[in-house]
């Protein structure tokens, strides 16, 4: 691949991964736009995270080719002035926040520790608490004395410190109860508005990617199935398997049409 069309924040060809006998990813391809927002769908066991692991350096791939912003990251990045530029293009955050702060954190501290490792002024502390919608008492607070969507308000917070062009969100709302989806849901997509951050969502929940996301990738056991404008391919399916993906999960007003 060249230096990658401008346009595009991840631009992924040929991508596949092997466990010994298991082929977990399958020659996927796919784009995500500057400032657009892809999300990856499929059951336990399709490969989405394993994709997403391969993006941001947690698993290698066995071959094909990952582009960050022009950059290619098929390789591990060699020293820490390349992980370093690594982290400022593309930041993940987990299914679950809690395994993923340090306990002995505050929300505060986690945000100013991310900035201080990049160089970045940490004056940026209060606006970015300020962006997540966490108030001072929470923002003083460690992980165990905050509630789910709390500690994934810091989660976030403390990804986009970084200042990223790209964040993965991996399941990043699964763990929380409805109306909690719905508030980080409703700060995501403000977030995106006011930065034009990328978002690459790994998800099972097909009324979460609808609100998210502008064009959405199906896979099925490492294999693309379907893929293209969000609203197109949820509202009519052309794959089996997607329609059968989208009728097995109820949500409260997701109304699924003909």
């Amino acid at each position: 691949m060249n230096a990658g069309n401008a346009g595009n924040a991840v631009e992924v060809r040929g991508l596949n991964k092997h466990f010994k006998a298991h082929h977990a990813v399958v020659d996927v391809d796919f784009d995500v736009p500057a400032g657009g927002s892809l999300g990856i769908v499929g059951e336990s066991g399709s490969g989405k995270t394993t994709i997403a692991r391969m993006l941001v350096g947690l698993e290698r791939p066995s071959s094909g080719t990952i582009e960050v912003m022009g950059r290619d990251r098929s390789a591990p990045a060699r020293g820490a002035k390349e992980r370093g530029r690594r982290a400022r293009e593309l930041q993940i955050v987990f299914q679950d926040p809690y395994t993923s702060l340090d306990p002995s954190q505050s929300a505060r501290a986690a945000v100013e520790e991310v900035l201080r490792h990049h160089g970045r002024d940490l004056s940026l502390t209060q606006e970015l608490v300020d962006q997540v919608g966490l108030t001072e008492r929470q923002a003083s607070a460690r992980p165990r004395d905050l509630s789910g969507g709390q500690r994934q308000r810091v989660a976030i917070a403390r990804a986009l410190a970084a200042s990223p062009k790209v964040l993965i969100l991996d399941e990043a709302v699964s763990a929380l109860d409805v109306s909690i989806q719905a508030q980080v849901l409703n700060l995501l997509t403000d977030i995106r508005a006011q930065t034009g951050i990328a978002y690459l969502l790994i998800s099972h929940d097909l009324a979460v990617v609808r609100q998210l996301c502008d064009t959405v990738l199906v896979l099925r056991r490492g294999r693309v199935v379907e893929q293209g404008d969000c609203a197109t391919v949820l509202d009519a399916p052309a794959q089996e398997y997607t329609r059968a993906l989208r009728e097995a999960v109820p949500v409260p007003g997701w109304a699924v049409t003909a």
